[in-house]
């Protein structure tokens, strides 16, 4: 699961990335990356069922990341201060996965 997981992660990325570089949008394209960013981060978190908390933070803070950066424009939420703590989570899921390399 996780090799789908980061499958997913990877054509997210490198979509939200060029379709910003290139400044265009197509209709669902907002449905379409919520959607990829959550099965991923779920992917993640299915895969370390079972497995040591210490060892797989980075992991699991990066999957907790990519399922709220789905979900909050997908509902529709508005969290105040969401920016800065999405912002928080990602440099430190990061970190994380940088130390465990």
């Amino acid at each position: 699961m996780k090799n789908i997981g980061m499958l997913l992660l990877s054509i997210w990325l490198i979509a939200t990335g060029l379709l910003t570089l290139v400044n265009f949008s197509f209709p669902s394209s907002g449905i379409i990356f919520a959607l990829l960013a959550i099965a991923a981060g779920l992917l993640f978190l299915l895969d370390m069922r079972g497995k040591r908390l210490s060892g797989n933070l980075g992991i699991i803070l990066l999957s907790i990341w990519l399922i709220l950066v789905g979900l909050l424009p997908l509902l529709s939420v508005t969290v105040p201060y969401s920016d800065m703590a999405l912002a928080l989570l990602a440099v430190v899921a990061g970190v994380l996965l940088l130390i465990r390399r």
